[in-house]
């Protein structure tokens, strides 16, 4: 081998992230994208195969899925998707709206960067896990916005379903930059609070099509 195509490998492996990272991105990607069926397992074996990595990363980042709620691990079984349960998905929109509401409440709104929210381009907050990383970035409380974040991850599968739902009435209840505009706490909580209690009172609807929509894709790989 030449030193030149030598030199280019070693630098494309540099640059290249840990396999673990690709493995943990892989799988978090698919499974946010509600890629793979609910309550079906996720084979290591496939992931090994598409990555060209080695299995005890794929096994680690299974692992830290598994604990971070996204994934089930059933021991002697494998690792699997968390069936749609409405349950479940109530406590977690019931969840999202207590963190939203309390940051809400906690956040200076007169003291907000205008420059940072003028024109609500940083701010999605189309679904429930968006709108409650955009409130907790609006803190100072790092431990809340990991927290939104897993919320967020957990949401996620089901935000397609949320917008083609209530995307037409939260438009109508107005953009969320709007309601920090108007330095309104009152009104700003208020608005959270109705947007997240829509959500809680149609989580058998979205739960069925969201079920319906993943059952109907295969594994992607």
């Amino acid at each position: 081998m030449d030193i030149p195509v030598q030199a280019r490998e070693i630098t494309m492996a540099l640059s290249k992230p840990p396999a673990f990272e690709q493995a943990y991105a892989f799988l978090h990607y698919r499974l946010r994208n509600g890629d793979y069926m609910p309550g079906s397992r996720v084979q290591a074996g496939d992931v090994v195969s598409v990555l060209g990595i080695s299995a005890t990363p794929v096994r680690e980042a299974l692992s830290r899925l598994a604990g971070q709620g996204l994934l089930i691990d059933r021991r002697a079984m494998g690792y699997f998707v968390p069936p749609v349960d409405p349950v479940d998905l109530r406590d977690l929109y019931s969840l999202a709206s207590m963190l939203a509401v309390s940051a809400m409440r906690s956040i200076n709104l007169p003291s907000l960067d205008r420059q940072r929210y003028g024109t609500g381009a940083e701010l999605p907050c189309g679904c429930a896990g968006e709108l409650l990383v955009t409130i907790a970035s609006l803190t100072a409380n790092s431990a809340l916005c990991l927290v939104a974040a897993n919320v967020d991850d957990r949401l996620a599968p089901f935000a397609a379903v949320e917008k083609a739902m209530f995307g037409e009435v939260d438009r109508e209840q107005g953009e969320f930059v709007h309601w920090l505009a108007s330095c309104d706490q009152r009104q700003c909580v208020l608005n959270v609070a109705r947007f997240y209690r829509r959500r809680m009172r149609s989580t058998m609807d979205i739960a069925a099509s969201a079920s319906a929509s993943m059952s109907a894709r295969e594994n992607i790989f």
